[in-house]
């Protein structure tokens, strides 16, 4: 395996398209698996009207490790973890407040 695949992951596979969105005037918004390399759908499926391809939010995202404050609790989390949770978001609130009052003046 090359350095490269490793750190960009797996190479998508033929089962591995993406969904565009795209939104019909007269049906609506509708999902579309397409390869990346294939053109835009010009025409609705359903009614044949031209369509438009709207720009998605893609996927969430995940961060990994135990360094990164979370609002959320999970439902197995003793007390003591989550006032340490809520006391680092606390702190950190703080820390930013003071650092944007600190260049205002």
């Amino acid at each position: 395996m090359c350095d490269n695949q490793r750190v960009r992951g797996p190479v998508p596979t033929e089962e591995s398209v993406p969904t565009y969105e795209y939104k019909c005037p007269a049906c609506g918004e509708f999902e579309k698996e397409q390869r990346m390399s294939d053109p835009p759908l010009k025409k609705c499926p359903h009614c044949g009207k031209a369509v438009t391809r709207l720009v998605g939010g893609g996927g969430g995202f995940v961060l990994k490790g135990g360094n990164w404050v979370s609002k959320m609790s999970s439902s197995g989390e003793s007390a003591k973890k989550k006032s340490d949770r809520f006391m680092k978001q606390t702190v950190g609130e703080v820390a930013e407040d003071i650092a944007k009052h600190s260049r205002t003046h």
